[in-house]
């Protein structure tokens, strides 16, 4: 098997500086030297190092679409791709993998670490030893493989700064669970047509919209600006927001209006959003914003990206969603 592996940057890597952790230029040639180290692997790899390394917390979008352009330029050269990644928005990045390789017929898993390698007590080989090991599964998808969970891309959310397990998957199945041996998620297998399609996406199409005691429009009308064509609102519960404030509401409704997209996500760590079942999450529909049910909040965030980036009107994202 010919694997490639991009290092993108990220803790995984990162060696001591006089202002803290920072990516290390070197890091490529010692991961080659622990894989070329183990009699196990009868693989070929290549790692690739990114020319300009990505502290993952100054990721953006572009950095989405570069990745994913490194794995199309090399899809026929491989056979399983791993990316290296920082863990702050590595679940970011899963998901728009997964969006821009639908249905991907090999595989392609992101995976990093907590502790840097160069470190004794590290995850870092732990991870990149079990993303490899998933590649000879012959698993295909985009994953996001951490600490002994393989997780579908489009359903990580980062759950914890320091355990191990930094990621979990709140509404969805694990793919695999890696212990001694795989314990694989029982599934009917539908064989779709794959499809690669990377859309030119504006860091400032989209953005965050918080719902906390006391918000008021004056708290949104900066993030609703002009630039603004979509929106991902963190409601209470099961898709609550405050209804008895007109101006708030006005606001939503004129945004909606005007072609924003608004997505109502839940602020909880796990569970749905029932559109329409209190009066207050009434509210929100009747203002234009339609339901994520059970998505992440970093998938809403980047599917909208996604969408927009081809350019689909409100109407056309509302029937894609």
């Amino acid at each position: 098997m010919k694997i490639y592996i991009a290092y993108t940057g990220g803790t995984i890597g990162m060696v001591p500086s006089d202002n803290g952790l920072v990516p290390d230029a070197a890091f490529a040639d010692h991961l080659s030297q622990h894989l070329n180290e183990s009699d196990e692997f009868v693989h070929e790899f290549v790692i690739q190092r990114y020319e300009n390394l990505i502290d993952s917390s100054n990721a953006t979008p572009q950095d989405w679409q570069n990745i994913a352009h490194d794995i199309e330029s090399k899809w026929h050269e491989f056979d399983a791709f791993i990316v290296l990644h920082g863990t702050d928005t590595m679940a970011y990045s899963a998901c728009a993998l997964s969006l821009m390789f639908a249905n991907s017929d090999k595989a392609i898993i992101l995976t990093g670490s907590q502790v840097p390698m160069y470190k004794v007590r590290t995850d870092a080989m732990i991870n990149v030893m079990g993303a490899i090991s998933a590649c000879e599964e012959g698993v295909q998808g985009v994953f996001l493989f951490f600490a002994g969970r393989l997780i579908e891309g489009d359903r990580a959310h980062k759950a914890h700064t320091t355990d191990w397990q930094a990621f979990s998957s709140p509404n969805y199945p694990e793919r695999g669970v890696l212990g001694i041996d795989w314990r694989w998620r029982s599934e009917d297998i539908h064989h779709a047509p794959m499809s690669i399609h990377i859309p030119a996406m504006q860091d400032s199409a989209v953005t965050i919209l918080p719902v906390f005691p006391g918000v008021q429009a004056i708290h949104w009308q900066g993030l609703l600006n002009d630039k603004v064509k979509g929106a991902v609102l963190l409601s209470y519960g099961a898709g609550n927001a405050p209804d008895k404030d007109p101006e708030l509401l006005a606001l939503l409704n004129t945004a909606s209006d005007r072609g924003v997209t608004i997505v109502n996500v839940s602020q909880c760590g796990a569970g749905s959003v029932a559109a329409g079942a209190y009066a207050a999450g009434s509210a929100l529909v009747e203002a234009g914003v339609i339901s994520g049910l059970d998505m992440t909040y970093e998938a809403a965030f980047v599917k909208l990206h996604f969408l927009i980036g081809q350019g689909l009107s409100r109407q056309q994202i509302i029937a894609a969603w």
